[in-house]
């Protein structure tokens, strides 16, 4: 019967052919951890651009919502303007004169930016429950920011109540913020106007187009800067003398 018997150096060479086989070199484990730190670098990279790319899809799609409220607001204001008042009736409040010479007391204080005359309209009041049939007059303004940024807002004067025996209300409402430059200007028929008188005119703009420049981003280059956005109402509301004059360029065209 044979005994097994295992010699020490023997023994030895066997394990350190199995440890050899399963260690790794330096060199291996300096690439290993190359490969590793780009690969973390990429990935990095890739959930930090996403990241941002979601955050300012977000903070654009708040600022098309914002414009697309005001711009409603603005549409609903000027689609609904009434004819101007008789200049000799004394008792007939509901209605004013569409002029850029002379304003109401309509006014915000002495550091804000008058951007449109008084507006007699018939938009109602902004809510669920009297979208329509209230008379207003409503004037816009360009103010100093809220939040004390540059830019500026965009407020909405409005008075309810014309009726003389009834006490006026007067309503400010922001409706856009961070905003550079705002107007209004009119259509004579031929060319925009950026003034109107309708006491000289005894007319109202075929149409009257509203434009707003919002504050460039922080950090948007000169290329990226804001354009204009404009708005452009039709005027359907016709005076007695615009009436007239229509009568009297048809006759002479026959």
């Amino acid at each position: 019967m044979q005994s097994h018997v295992h010699r020490p150096s023997a023994l030895r060479s066997r394990l350190s052919g199995r440890a050899g086989r399963r260690a790794f070199t330096l060199l291996e484990l300096l690439l290993a951890t190359a490969v590793g730190a780009i690969v973390l670098l990429v990935v990095n990279a890739t959930f930090f651009g996403a990241l941002r790319l979601h955050n300012a899809t977000h903070e654009r799609i708040g600022d098309d919502l914002a414009m697309q409220r005001a711009l409603g607001i603005v549409r609903k204001d000027l689609a609904g303007i009434m004819l101007p008042a008789n200049p000799q009736a004394t008792t007939n409040n509901f209605s004013g004169q569409l002029s850029t010479e002379t304003s109401s007391t309509n006014d915000l204080d002495n550091n804000s930016e008058r951007i449109s005359p008084d507006i007699y309209t018939n938009s109602g009041r902004i809510d669920g429950w009297t979208p329509f049939a209230d008379v207003q007059m409503v004037s816009y303004y360009l103010t100093a920011a809220a939040d004390g940024r540059p830019a500026k807002d965009l407020v909405r004067v409005l008075t309810r109540n014309l009726i003389p025996a009834a006490e006026p209300t007067t309503e400010n409402q922001t409706l856009l913020t961070g905003v550079n430059a705002a107007g209004m200007s009119y259509f004579d028929g031929e060319n925009w106007q950026d003034t109107w008188d309708s006491t000289t005119t005894l007319s109202l703009p075929t149409a009257i187009k509203f434009s707003v420049v919002l504050a460039p981003r922080a950090g948007a280059t000169a290329r990226n800067d804001p354009v204009p956005v404009e708005l452009i109402v039709p005027v359907l509301l016709k005076t007695s003398t615009t009436l007239q004059q229509e009568a009297a360029a048809e006759t002479a065209l026959q």
